[in-house]
């Protein structure tokens, strides 16, 4: 069984002391491939330093966490563009609203978001999207900018990172083309809400996700994630499902191929 963790970041300081034995122990329970994300520019360059170092197991996405919105300005659209041109860099994100713990006005993040967007574009590349207590905003912000446009060539344009919203939220993003990020906490007894929005969405959109070295699934609570603990997400995901677990893993995976064209 090979999986795809999605969303990472290995660049994080938690990985400094075994950065290598946790990409070791990712590749001992099945997880061909990941994407790491660099969610700052000052991080960037680290990112793809990361994939030039192996480039058959780590892809990466570049760009700019709502934390940061304050750091949009034109030339940074410039940038993420060259930047993104390279074949390691496989999505733009993760970018997009934060209203829980960012301290940032929603109208400035609001314009870093459209300014991502219009870089993501103009760089041919898929998003990664953040949101937090923000769904009705990101949204209605998306539904805005894609009403009248032709469909996307591509299945999905995007993936929307940790997806938490409820059934008919999760409805509402698979119909603008995004996939929903599956993370730990599909793994959390209480989360039964969660578990019938991503049912209710299908395996068809779904992709698997750790958030790495954040969001760790049920058995490690309080302690740091891994890529390897996809394989318990998956686990939780094909319980939720009714499910084998192979099919979960095969159906991810393809999942995650198309959406990041690899």
């Amino acid at each position: 069984m090979t999986l795809i963790d999605t969303h990472a970041h290995l660049g994080d300081g938690a990985f400094d002391p075994d950065r290598e034995a946790v990409l070791e122990r990712a590749l001992a329970s099945g997880v061909e491939l990941i994407v790491e994300i660099a969610d700052s520019p000052a991080d960037w360059e680290g990112a793809l330093s990361l994939c030039r170092a192996r480039p058959s197991r780590v892809r990466c996405a570049l760009g700019l966490h709502p934390y940061y919105a304050d750091q949009w300005h034109g030339e940074l659209h410039a940038r993420l563009v060259r930047a993104a041109a390279v074949p390691e860099v496989a999505a733009v994100g993760e970018i997009g609203l934060d209203y829980a713990k960012c301290p940032l006005p929603p109208p400035q993040q609001k314009t870093a978001l459209l300014g991502m967007l219009d870089a993501a574009e103009e760089a041919g590349k898929p998003v990664v999207l953040h949101c937090r207590d923000a769904y009705p905003d990101l949204l209605e912000l998306l539904e805005s900018r894609l009403r009248g446009r032709p469909p996307a060539k591509e299945r999905f344009r995007g993936v929307v990172h940790c997806f938490s919203g409820d059934k008919e939220q999760a409805l509402r993003c698979v119909g603008l083309g995004f996939a929903l990020g599956v993370d730990g906490p599909v793994t959390y007894p209480k989360n039964h809400g969660l578990r019938e929005a991503l049912a209710a969405a299908g395996l068809g959109s779904l992709v698997l996700e750790t958030d790495s070295p954040y969001l760790p699934p049920q058995s490690s609570r309080g302690k740091r994630n891994e890529p390897s603990a996809v394989a318990e997400i998956a686990a939780a995901l094909a319980a939720a499902l009714k499910l084998p677990v192979e099919e979960v893993a095969r159906a991810t995976s393809a999942n995650a191929r198309e959406l990041f064209r690899i």
